[in-house]
């Protein structure tokens, strides 16, 4: 009888793993995503928009950067209405320029991960303005 268990338990969860391993390749991620705050209502931007290269981020984890992954399984810009919104002002957690930009917290921005990088001594992650906000 403890074989039948243990035998149905395995088969469990080999099937919850391949279900598991079939939602992860159905997710599909684009190559490159523009983003640009043109959209945020009663914001002009005032740099470019940005070509972001999901491909050259492949080592990172997805709900790093899309950090509500986790609560929701769905993948949203992070501009998106509740999350970084926020284009006016730059020092509250749903902030857009906070979310690209901050240094305090390095894994919860670009700027923030680039910076760690380049101290590091890995790669060549862009830090000046116009690498990433190019016209």
């Amino acid at each position: 009888m403890k074989r039948i268990g243990t035998l149905a338990l395995l088969v469990g969860l080999l099937i919850l793993g391949g279900v598991a391993t079939a939602m992860a390749a159905s997710v599909e991620m684009p190559e490159s995503v523009l983003m640009s705050a043109k959209g945020v209502k009663d914001y002009t931007p005032k740099k470019a928009e940005v070509t972001f290269n999901h491909a050259s981020h492949m080592h990172i984890a997805c709900q790093d950067c899309h950090h509500t992954v986790p609560q929701t399984y769905t993948f949203q810009s992070c501009m998106s209405e509740g999350c970084h919104d926020n284009a006016k002002d730059r020092t509250t957690a749903n902030s857009l320029y906070n979310a690209f930009h901050t240094t305090k917290d390095t894994s919860k921005s670009c700027v923030g991960c680039h910076r760690d990088l380049k101290k590091q001594g890995q790669g060549d992650a862009p830090l000046a303005c116009n690498s990433c906000h190019v016209k």
